[in-house]
């Protein structure tokens, strides 16, 4: 303990620009690992975000193993450190990636010219060894700039004796679209939604958009770490379709909050989906505001459907799979999707989809 502090205290003294970088070392080895969906040790988050000095100068590699981690600029070794004897001592690992940090600044002139930066290069790629949705932002103003950003959010049009829905991404005025063209378009007999090409939304919309058609019932769950970290959402009393017949939609590109529209509408007995099996991203994100200005999105927990499903990596399996068929296929000839091998595909400007909705709906 008194060598880390007089470590630290060299690194404060002696390089001023490292007291933001322990700040944000610290931020990151306690919420990191608090958060994760998953069970995660300081060391793990350490490692990963050491290896990433190699984002900053190519020439600069971090080797680990089973009790030391070290550092080479150009293949020759530059520093050699034991690592803490406690996997979750969080001021050891600051200690160590500062020291880290300080010696490649003095061997590399790349790192020495980018050592404003190296944090943030460094936290992106550890980010990278998580999962695929967590992510690092530089700064809050590009965390909002990820926002999904469409052409066109909504459509709603008559097809035949059928009202079809387009949602490309569930917002704050998709509750008012879609009640709006049920109210207008209220003497049509059946209901195709199309959630093709559909990267999501807001999670709570998805929710209430289930609930719009369902009388009762689960409409998905979140699940964190623990089994007691569960959270149900559930759907209220009153269709404002009066139970007539629904399709929907899906594609390879349908995901996250569309994905937990379709499974809940398609599990509780509502609605058949046709299409292909959807992208399977069912993560949960919480949101890390560090003192450095940058954001974590860090996942802490996974969808699940009605029935107790993970969506995660598996998506939805379409009741008709239209998986590599041809414009021209006949509709009365398309199979299951409950036969296996439909798999993930973009569809989203297909019309055999549409053709086998009506010729479902007409049943």
């Amino acid at each position: 303990m008194i060598k880390l502090l007089i470590l630290l205290s060299f690194l404060f003294w002696c390089c001023p620009c490292f007291a933001a970088d322990l700040t944000f070392l610290r931020q990151v080895y306690t919420e990191v690992p608090r958060q994760y969906v998953k069970p995660l040790d300081v060391e793990e988050i350490a490692v990963a975000f050491l290896k990433g000095i190699n984002k900053v100068d190519a020439d600069l590699r971090v080797g680990d193993d089973a009790g030391r981690i070290s550092l080479y600029y150009r293949g020759r070794l530059q520093q050699s450190l034991r690592k803490p004897e406690d996997r979750n001592d969080i001021d050891a690992w600051v200690g160590l990636s500062a020291g880290f940090m300080d010696k490649a600044t003095q061997v590399s002139r790349e790192a020495f010219r980018r050592d404003f930066e190296m944090p943030d290069l460094m936290m992106q790629e550890a980010m990278q060894v998580l999962d695929g949705d967590s992510k690092f932002y530089f700064s809050t103003a590009s965390a909002e700039d990820n926002r999904l950003k469409h052409r066109r959010n909504f459509a709603a049009r008559k097809e035949g004796r059928n009202l079809y829905l387009k949602i490309l991404s569930f917002n704050n005025y998709t509750l008012q679209n879609i009640r709006e063209a049920v109210a207008a378009h209220g003497d049509a007999q059946g209901l195709i939604l199309d959630l093709r090409g559909s990267p999501g939304g807001q999670l709570g919309t998805a929710i209430e958009t289930a609930d719009l058609f369902l009388d009762e019932g689960i409409v998905v769950s979140t699940r964190g770490r623990e089994e007691k970290e569960s959270v149900y959402y559930n759907s209220k009393d009153g269709d404002i379709w009066n139970g007539k017949p629904m399709i929907v939609l899906t594609d390879g590109k349908t995901a996250s909050a569309a994905e937990v529209l379709a499974a809940a509408l398609q599990e509780q007995g509502r609605a058949k989906i046709i299409g292909t099996g959807t992208f399977g991203k069912g993560s949960v994100q919480n949101l890390i505001y560090l003192d450095s200005g940058a954001v974590i999105s860090l996942t802490n927990a996974y969808f699940y459907t009605p029935s107790g499903r993970k969506l995660d990596k598996q998506g939805i399996v379409p009741d008709v799979c239209t998986f590599e068929m041809p414009e021209g296929k006949d509709v009365n000839g398309l199979p299951s999707g409950k036969d296996g091998g439909c798999l993930p595909e973009e569809r989203e400007n297909a019309r055999l989809e549409l053709k086998a909705a009506e010729k479902m709906l007409e049943m």
